[in-house]
């Protein structure tokens, strides 16, 4: 008994064995189904047509590309401002459900603090603009009754007070910077206005373009689904059918390679073209023949035509035909041949004469029927093939009938996803497109009510913008008014363009007001309750109601209305660019996964392996026969492998001749004519010489050049051919006979064995070609079929259409129309206060005149003492004179004109009537004299008894009239 240590050691080598056999033996079974695959996909593979077939010329028309045209920033500002007052929600969380298929509202009593705090932005800023436009109205009657009064800036004093002029100043700089803004608005709400009637006009026609994509994308996606499930199961039905009827030649083509019998066809393939052979040696042998008795004729005449030219160029006694002679060693013209003296001079190194005893042996052999010896053993193999497709035959039509139900049922599912298709179809062109010709007629009848209501609007900040300029203008660079004669753009006017815009805005900023709210109210509800969920569907309380109000899969799946799916699932993954049946989840119709139970669920593995069943070898087949055997070893014999070729392409790589003959006969021409007159003899000889060169090399040199081509490139191709990957085909017939015997032993003892074990795996490749389709159905289905894209622009387009091109243009409107009107309010205060200083004629005059100005010139003047006022006057006269000069020096400052023709001297006199009126204009102060300045020295008393003379200073036109001291009666 062995020792412990002994036995285990021998134990381990055993399993080691063991282990080795069945790896060796998997390894071999990879090996063999590597093969075998490779093997049926060079004979038959499925060519699927490809899906993308259908959609390469298909073209999607709409666009999800907004260009705002310079509005960008406008839109910008409005959705930050609507973000500030009213929150992403449309409203907020428990103030709407659905309930059984109705909507149900909170109670608003109860929830008013929640509607408050979800509305109180917006809300809260529409109630500040009714307020105002409430208010506006009571202003303008307040303000109206005023300036009616004398007030609020109807009359004002003639000249400026001290700090008028800055006032002027500081008041305009801020009205200019309204003014500067405030085109902004206009401009903003005439082209917005237009935008927001060109997207409104253009949405039935771009959602139509989008409808039309979604019908163009569900026709591509039915034709790429028809292509997967119909045409492709059809090709591989077909090669699957191929695969069947070549099965016997595949397995047995995979059993020739195991055994090595492929050496058998490669003998097979030696002996069907010993004929070929044969007959290329005998052109080989004619060739040659032909060559050597053109050479010999050659080398007559190159003989003859050398003696000729020796005796003419020796005889010519010029210069040009001793260089000739030198030149072209005309004593060495030859053929350039090789010779022996032993054989033939002519071409004695090629070895024709081991071609001719090549050429009798397979000639020989031929005559012997070695063609058909060999091919009685391939005949015998070829019958293997017979056999096993016999056995196949009976199977082929079971495992056709399996296919095809598969096939019959995959286009089942693929006829229930184009019904689906088809429905959503239907619905868009019988419902959803009519729908929009409805629209369109709807639009085109009132859209032009609103857009000329927005044009109104717009004109109205336009006309109050442009009185705003011509005042400002006017006001700024005019003159100040004169009464008469003044002229039409000066301050005066600045100040009527000015009350006007005033008078503008009190009647219309009210009407603005409301109409900013109701648009900001619409604008606002809208871009919350239908542009932001359809933007962002996620997370959207008013989507997730819309959602659970439509309840899609109700409409997708009628018959399974558990299933998990609703719109915001449908849009995201649309976005994603996935496919169609994620998207919609159309497992609920058709589970892709289960297209891999096909092939037990319809007996395709079962029918598979009946047909491996009947695979098998059960006779004895006698590949190689002795008498096939020796006359392949007399062919290894024959001699073929003893030829050497190369020689023929060795010793036909040079020229005939030493010389070209055409071309020393050109030479000879051309020395025939150098020639000087006298050698007419000379002459002659050349020229027949060189027409002896000419035709000799035409006739004879250059059939001689074709036949050496010839025999070269036939030699060369049978030195490659004859040795069939081997060094020789003396080395590769005894080799391939080998080959041949071990492919005999191996046939008769594992021949039945091996051929059960390709059937198996010939089994496995059947079925990994079935498989192979299912993988790339479910992969495409899964992956490629109907990628959402399109769909995706469309929705987007749609988006833009309606949100991007009609509703931004319109938060545009409301807001640029909104900050305008507020704009507006403060410009009242400033027209207000500019119009009443642009009114004023004169400049500041000082501060005596003034003060005595404000004194109330139509009380009781007895009590002023006449010298004290004459002294007042002279006072004034110093200070005004000496203003004037350091105030307004060179007399051009505009403030301080005061009409045409007023020289220094009339101003003094316009100062001291300043001094002595009561009137508010000092333009129409009465320049007549005072009675207090007659010689009664006191204020004027009525007498009755005498009146006084009629004056004759009388200057001014009436209602001023002055009837001078005279009797007034």
């Amino acid at each position: 008994m062995p020792p412990p240590a002994v036995a285990r050691r021998f134990s381990v080598l055993c399993l080691f064995l063991v282990i080795s056999v069945r790896c060796s033996n998997a390894t071999m079974d990879k090996d063999l189904e590597r093969k075998l695959n490779e093997t049926m996909s060079k004979q038959v593979s499925p060519r699927y047509t490809p899906l993308n077939s259908s959609t390469l010329q298909v073209h999607y028309n709409a666009s999800a590309n907004f260009n705002p045209k310079g509005m960008g920033q406008l839109y910008n500002i409005t959705n930050m401002f609507i973000d500030l007052v009213q929150p992403k929600q449309a409203y907020p969380e428990g103030l709407i459900k659905l309930s059984n298929g109705s909507f149900q509202f909170a109670d608003v009593k109860t929830e008013w603090r929640l509607i408050l705090g979800h509305y109180g932005g917006l809300g809260g800023l529409a109630i500040v603009c009714l307020l105002i436009a409430a208010i506006l109205p009571c202003v303008a009657l307040f303000f109206c009754c005023c300036r009616c009064a004398g007030h609020c800036g109807a009359r004002s004093e003639p000249f400026d007070k001290k700090h008028d002029h800055c006032r002027k100043i500081m008041l305009s700089t801020v009205l200019i910077l309204i003014a500067a803004i405030l085109p902004f608005g206009v401009v903003c709400a005439f082209v917005t206005n237009e935008y927001m009637q060109d997207g409104t006009r253009d949405l039935p026609s771009n959602a139509k373009t989008s409808l039309n994509d979604v019908q163009t994308y569900l026709a591509a996606t039915k034709s790429e689904i028809q292509i997967l499930l119909k045409v492709n199961y059809d090709e591989l039905e077909v090669a699957l059918n191929d695969i069947l009827q070549a099965s016997g030649k595949i397995v047995t083509d995979q059993l020739a390679e195991s055994s090595h019998a492929v050496s058998l066809m490669t003998l097979n393939d030696i002996v069907e073209d010993l004929a070929s052979v044969s007959q290329d040696l005998r052109l080989m042998n004619d060739i040659t023949r032909d060559l050597r008795s053109n050479a010999s004729r050659l080398d007559n005449f190159v003989r003859k035509v050398k003696t000729n030219l020796l005796q003419t160029l020796t005889k010519c006694a010029t210069q040009d035909c001793k260089d000739l002679m030198h030149k072209y060693k005309i004593n060495q013209m030859e053929v350039k041949v090789h010779f022996d003296k032993y054989t033939d001079r002519y071409f004695p190194k090629l070895p024709d004469n081991d071609v001719n005893i090549a050429l009798s042996n397979i000639s020989n052999l031929l005559d012997d029927n070695i063609v058909q010896e060999v091919s009685k053993g391939k005949e015998q193999f070829m019958n293997i093939q017979k056999e096993i497709q016999q056995a196949v035959n009976k199977t082929i039509p079971i495992v056709s009938a399996s296919i095809r139900r598969a096939g019959d049922s995959l286009t089942e599912q693929a006829k229930q996803i184009m019904q689906l298709i088809d429905r959503l179809n239907l619905d868009i062109r019988k419902k959803y497109i009519p729908q929009l010709d409805v629209a369109r007629r709807y639009i085109d009848q009132y859209s032009p009510y609103r857009y000329y209501s927005g044009l109104s609007t717009s004109c109205v900040l336009l006309m109050v913008l442009m009185c705003l300029t011509f005042g400002l203008c006017c006001g700024i660079c005019g003159k100040r008014p004169d009464g008469y004669g003044d002229d039409c753009c000066n301050k005066g006017s600045g100040a009527r363009f000015l009350m006007l815009a005033v008078w503008i805005i009190f009647l219309q900023t009210s009407i603005l007001l409301i109409a900013t709210v109701a648009h900001m109210v619409t604008g606002v509800l809208t871009e919350r309750a239908v542009c932001e969920p359809l933007r962002n569907p996620n997370n959207n309380r008013m989507f997730e109601l819309i959602d659970e109000f439509l309840d899609i899969k109700k409409v997708l799946y009628p018959k399974n209305p558990n299933a998990d799916i609703n719109m915001s699932y449908i849009l995201t993954h649309c976005h994603k660019n996935e496919s169609i049946y994620k998207v919609l989840k159309l497992q609920y119709i058709v589970n892709v996964e289960s297209l891999r139970g096909y092939i037990d669920q319809y007996q395709i593995n079962d029918t598979i392996h009946q047909l491996e069943n009947r695979i098998s070898l059960s006779h004895n087949y006698k590949i190689i026969s002795e008498s096939a055997r020796e006359k392949l070893t007399a062919l290894a014999e024959s001699g073929l492998s003893a030829i050497k070729f190369d020689q023929f392409t060795d010793n036909l790589r040079d020229n005939i001749t030493n010389i070209h003959l055409d071309h020393l006969a050109v030479k000879l021409r051309e020395l025939r004519d150098r020639l000087p007159p006298g050698n007419d003899d000379i002459r002659d000889d050349l020229e027949k010489n060189a027409f002896d060169l000419e035709v000799y090399h035409k006739s004879i040199v250059v059939p001689m050049t074709n036949l050496s081509n010839q025999l070269s490139d036939k030699a060369v191709k049978l030195q490659e051919h004859l040795k069939f990957n081997h060094s020789s085909l003396a080395a590769a017939i005894p080799s391939l006979i080998k080959k041949v015997d071990k492919a005999q032993v191996f046939i008769s003892q594992e021949g039945p064995e091996h051929v059960k074990a390709l059937a198996a795996e010939f089994g496995k490749a059947f079925l990994y070609q079935v498989n192979s389709y299912l993988n790339y159905v479910i992969g495409n289905v899964f992956d490629n079929i109907g990628k959402c894209g399109p769909i995706s622009n469309a929705y987007n387009a749609t988006i833009v259409a309606g949100c991007n091109k009609i509703l931004d243009p319109f938060n545009g409107f409301w807001l640029s129309v909104g900050w305008s009107s507020l704009l507006l309010i403060p410009t009242i205060i400033l027209c207000v206060k500019l119009s009443t200083l642009y009114q004023k004629s004169d400049p500041y005059p000082g501060p005596l005149v003034e003060a005595e100005y404000l004194y109330d010139a139509y009380a009781d003047r007895d009590n002023v003492p006449l010298a004290h006022s004459n002294r007042l006057r002279n006072i004034h006269d110093k200070k005004y004179a000496n203003s004037r000069h350091h105030n307004h020096p060179g007399g051009g400052y505009p403030e301080s004109y005061d009409g045409p023709g007023m020289g220094y001297g009339d101003r003094e006199r316009m100062v001291d009537v300043h001094q002595g009126s009561s009137h508010h204009e000092s333009r129409y102060s009465d320049l007549a004299p005072k009675n207090w300045d007659f010689s009664n020295s006191g204020p004027p008393r009525y007498q009755p008894a005498v009146a006084p003379p009629l004056s004759t200073e009388y200057e001014r036109p009436p209602p001023y009239y002055y009837p001078g001291p005279g009797d007034r009666n």
